[in-house]
């Protein structure tokens, strides 16, 4: 994938994501040109992805921001063991010094 294109958006249905805390099954949707990975449920979308624009940090095209702390800690990891994201890189964000991931989209 050229990481310089903008890619359009795609689905992968039938997906169990694991939360730790609760396992959904839906559609995972990744859009690119808006950096979001999104689980679409019969109860609504539950968002995976992060917005880290205000901390200076705006993933490339391909990639999306996974935060590791509260509901979602370990989340990228059991993400990326299903195949569904591949992890590049953690940073650290805000005042908590909490951990995201930023990872490939490999839907």
């Amino acid at each position: 994938m050229d990481h310089h294109t903008i890619e359009p958006p795609v689905s992968k249905q039938n997906v169990a994501v694991d939360f730790g805390v609760i396992e959904l099954t839906g559609t995972v949707h990744h859009d690119d040109a808006q950096r979001t990975l999104v689980l679409l449920t019969d109860e609504g979308p539950e968002r995976i992805s992060v917005n880290l624009e205000a901390y200076g940090l705006v993933a490339v095209p391909g990639r999306v921001f996974i935060k590791d702390w509260s509901e979602h800690a370990g989340l990228a990891e059991r993400l990326q063991e299903a195949g569904l994201v591949h992890i590049l890189r953690s940073v650290t964000v805000g005042p908590f010094a909490s951990t995201a991931h930023e990872a490939e989209v490999t839907l």
